[in-house]
Formats: C-alpha cells, structure tokens, sequence
C-alpha cells in the first residue's frame, strides 16, 4: 500500500468518526475531555502510523541508496 492511499483512507474514516463523535457529545452531555482526548488518540495514531511506514520505506531501500 502506498502512504498517498493510507493517508486518503485515514481523512475518510477518521473525519466522519471525529464528527460523528462531536455531534454525539454536544447533544447527550457527554465531558469535552472525551472529544479532546479521542482527537489526540486519533493524531497520535497517524503519526505513529506514517513513522511505522516511513521506516518500512527506508529499510526496504537498496543498501546503495541510504
């Protein structure tokens, strides 16, 4: 997989969730720590996902080529 189509596929499914989740909050009471806290898990998330790919990326270079 290249990382141009996991990030496409990050954006579509982590902004509906993220909206979803922000619509779901604001109407049942739920705390804005729960927003907060589920946006830094779903930031942390894909930067830890595009450092894992950019490693991968780099390691699978011809030796010639670092």
């Amino acid at each position: 997989m290249t990382r141009s189509f996991l990030a496409v596929m990050a954006i579509a499914l982590g902004l509906p969730f993220l909206l979803l989740l922000a619509i779901v909050s604001s109407a049942s009471g739920v705390s804005a720590s729960v927003l907060t806290n589920a946006l830094g898990l779903v930031v942390m998330s894909i930067v830890l996902m595009l450092a894992v790919y950019e490693i991968k990326r780099i390691a699978d270079l011809p030796p010639d080529a670092h």
